[in-house]
């Protein structure tokens, strides 16, 4: 555990104290001190550092020690769901009446329980009792029949009712009609007894039946005087009697019937009623723990949120942290956009959501960093991709175009990381030799397509010079790890310049910095925000720049081994401020003197084609120390007798540090359109002294140039140097057959003309070949020397002479004695 906790702390100690006190063992991440309900201290704090082993080393440090008078006791903290942690005391409490409320409600679910059952065995016996009497005595049996209201009898049930009456009905007529005939033909008379009931109950009408019911209620009830059911009773006194016998609310379906559909009735409702409730209480059981509904969200999204995160904790942190449980999508912490600091949460995406659940289960308020972790389930994040019947709508050259934007961040280019495109590296190289592409390339020559990958391999040399000087690390190309931060932005066309890529990119978030080398065929940008980058290269992938498609490729991690210079800054953000310029322009106030010693070249590049010597001279000459600026040119080979810029130029000054403080004023100033980049130059200016020549080594106008190519000619040595100054003499050693050997030698009128010519074309290829040079041995100005070194030759020549005789005449081999001075 990363964090620890602290008792006995004095009363009057604060958390700033604290952090003092404890951050000597690591870095401090957090501080609790515990307070009760006034503001007073409890005598006891909870210290978060970074890592685990800075706790560990914490607790052994300070554990047993002293503040000022109080002896603390330092031990590793606890977190929630560690079952040793004692339950505070409130908690207690609430348990105990939790539990105290649960035994009294099963008291009183028993007890009602309990009275149920009582109550029903008393209903019981008392019905049973009184069927029992019933069913011992037929008269009362008999009366309880006859109570019975009339709704409830059966017609057939009432012949003793019905028979008393004086009814001149066909019922009456068929029954003494049968009692008088009986001994005549039982058989048939049962029969014709039988059907005539049958017939007679079949031809009862409904009034008569109406009637019957009116004198039986009437007799029972009212005991009134028997109403004779004739035609002297009018209408009104039959509608009276029959409107006094209807109650109101009177059920008139039969009473078994009724009571088994209400008994239906009540059982649906029941049931009804019980799953009604089942489905209230499955409703109602996740959100009453709030665990299980948390792991549902997070079953169905998949991602996390997490806060009371340590503020400099970084996506990797997470990566690492949650890349044990499964694969990530993405990791995101949430940055303030006009400060670039964490807001103090994150989000993490997993791909498979039973890893998010088992992350969650696993992380949920552990310590990390020194902090008490939180994870509570994210909403799912807002997917604005086309679907698959969308994308089936779109032109086919749309729908490739799509694809390749999603997945140009999962997808490993087949190209190098330092790809170019071959014309911008042709533009370049043309550009940089002052003549035409079609001059470069001649569609008419053969090796055309071999000049091609020589120029590659050349602005490639450059590239990587260009970005070592400037902190890139290129061997980090080869890991398979990508930051988020860097970007690789390439194939775009000649001429894009380092103000466009900027304003294209900074408008998704604040750039650290923006390296672009002077060839202008590829560049790095580094953003400030891992989500500023994430968006510019989701965006920004596969877009079309004037006349090319941008290729976007996320750079690997550790690519930089600095942070970023004052100048890189001043080129991306022009807010931040450059260095104090009168302080520079006071550093040498001091009155003019001869140059009689050494002075410091500064390299200028990236002049305007058109910007001449008293152009570059103007613009450094109030500059201290400044003492000559020249811009290099070559003659114009389609004008005769005039000269044209080559694109750079030298400014010199007396001292290193003046130098220096040029190079901090005048870096990125804008000369013609074009922004200067300067630089120390590594050659020597002519006042170098002999002795300081010979500490460096031997340096002379003459330079020896290797490895050239045996098709070389003496013109085209002439025609590669003799832009850098005037030539005393081109020489090209020949065979005897008169092919070249493969070196040559050029002689300058003046050393400076040597180094210049050496530092613009070490690397060069030409004809296959890179050229490999360095300064030949100067000439000796002592006759003596000159001299020896004259017979040393001859004798070689005279050696070689020989042994080409011999081997002309086969007269077999021969000792010759080189060495020896009598064979001259």
């Amino acid at each position: 555990m990363s964090r620890i906790i602290v008792k006995g702390l004095p009363l009057y100690y604060t958390e700033d104290k604290l952090k003092t006190h404890f951050q000597k063992k690591g870095v401090v991440t957090d501080v609790k001190l515990v307070r009760n309900r006034q503001g007073e201290s409890r005598r006891f704090a909870f210290i978060g550092y970074r890592s685990q082993q800075d706790a560990e080393n914490a607790v052994k440090y300070f554990d047993k020690t002293f503040i000022d008078t109080a002896r603390i006791s330092v031990q590793p903290a606890k977190t929630f769901s560690d079952p040793t942690v004692p339950l505070p005391w409130r908690e207690k409490r609430l348990q105990a009446k939790r539990q105290l409320q649960e035994t009294e409600e099963k008291l009183k679910k028993l007890e009602e329980i309990q009275n149920k059952r009582r109550n029903k065995n008393t209903k019981k016996g008392v019905d049973a009792f009184i069927e029992d009497q019933v069913s011992s005595n037929p008269k009362l049996q008999e009366f309880l029949e006859v109570s019975k209201p009339s709704v409830q009898q059966k017609s057939w049930k009432n012949e003793d009712l019905v028979s008393a009456q004086p009814d001149n009905s066909t019922d009456l007529q068929s029954a003494s009609l049968a009692t008088e005939n009986a001994s005549d033909d039982e058989y048939e008379e049962f029969n014709g007894f039988q059907s005539e009931e049958e017939e007679s109950e079949k031809m009862i009408t409904l009034d008569e039946a109406e009637n019957r019911q009116t004198q039986v209620e009437t007799a029972q009830d009212d005991n009134k005087e028997e109403v004779k059911q004739s035609a002297e009773i009018d209408d009104l006194e039959w509608f009276k009697l029959r409107r006094k016998r209807i109650k109101e609310g009177e059920v008139t379906e039969e009473p078994e019937k009724s009571q088994d559909i209400n008994k239906a009735n009540d059982i649906q409702i029941e049931q009804v009623g019980q799953s009604a409730q089942h489905q209230s209480d499955d409703e109602e059981e996740p959100q009453l723990n709030e665990q299980d509904k948390a792991i549902q969200r997070i079953s169905q999204t998949g991602r996390l949120f997490l806060r009371n995160i340590l503020y400099s904790a970084t996506e990797d942190d997470f990566r690492e942290l949650f890349g044990t449980y499964g694969s990530l999508d993405e990791v995101h912490i949430a940055v303030d956009t006009r400060t670039g600091n964490s807001k103090g949460f994150a989000y993490v995406k997993f791909t498979s959501a039973d890893d998010a659940v088992k992350a969650y289960l696993e992380l949920d308020k552990q310590i990390f960093q020194g902090r008490l972790l939180h994870i509570l389930p994210a909403e799912a994040k807002k997917d604005h991709t086309l679907t698959d019947f969308d994308l089936a709508n779109l032109p086919l050259k749309k729908q490739r175009e799509l694809k390749k934007k999603y997945e140009a961040s999962k997808a490993q280019f087949s190209w190098n990381s330092l790809y170019m495109n071959n014309d911008a590296v042709l533009e370049s190289v043309a550009s940089k030799m002052g003549i035409s592409k079609g001059e470069l390339i001649d569609p008419t020559n053969s090796s055309s397509a071999v000049k091609q990958a020589l120029a590659e391999a050349h602005v490639i040399g450059d590239v990587r010079k260009y970005f070592e000087d400037k902190g890139v690390d290129l061997t980090s190309f080869n890991t398979k790890e990508r930051d988020d931060k860097v970007i690789l932005v390439k194939n775009f066309q000649h001429g894009t310049t380092k103000e466009e890529i900027g304003e294209l990119f900074s408008a998704y978030g604040q750039l650290n910095r923006l390296l672009m080398p002077p060839a202008g065929t590829i560049a790095i940008v580094e953003f400030r925000d891992a989500p500023a980058a994430r968006a510019a290269f989701s965006k920004l992938a596969f877009r079309r720049l004037g006349k090319s498609i941008l290729y976007l490729e996320k750079g690997p991690k550790n690519l930089f081994t600095k942070e970023a210079s004052t100048e890189e800054l001043e080129s991306v953000s022009k807010t931040e401020s450059k260095a104090d310029t009168t302080e520079i322009m006071d550093i040498d106030n001091e009155e003019d003197v001869e140059i009689s010693g050494p002075t410091v070249s500064v390299f200028v590049k990236n002049l305007n084609f058109s910007t001449t010597t008293n152009e570059l001279t103007a613009t450094f000459k109030s500059l201290p120390g400044f003492v000559v600026a020249v811009v290099r040119t070559r003659p114009d080979p389609k004008r005769t007798g005039k000269t044209q810029s080559m694109g750079f130029g030298f400014v010199e000054f007396k001292t290193k540090e003046q130098a220096e403080n040029a190079i901090k004023i005048m870096n990125g100033h804008l000369l013609d359109g074009h922004q200067l980049q300067l630089k120390l130059s590594n050659r020597v200016s002519q006042g170098k002294s002999d002795t300081a020549s010979a500490k460096k080594g031997k340096k002379s106008p003459k330079i020896i140039v290797k490895n050239l190519a045996f098709e070389s000619t003496r013109n085209d040595i002439f025609e590669l140097f003799s832009p850098f100054g005037n030539l005393k003499s081109v020489r090209v050693p020949k065979k005897f057959d008169k092919s070249a050997r493969g070196f040559a030698f050029v002689e300058f009128s003046t050393l400076k003309e040597a180094e210049s010519a050496m530092d613009q074309l070490q690397g060069v290829h030409l004809l296959g070949r890179r050229l490999v040079m360095d300064f030949a041995d100067a000439e000796s100005k002592d006759v003596e020397e000159e001299i020896e070194r004259m017979t040393k030759k001859a004798k070689f020549q005279t050696g070689v002479r020989k042994m080409a005789q011999l081997r002309e005449s086969h007269s077999g081999k021969r000792k010759l004695d080189l060495e020896d001075e009598s064979e001259m």
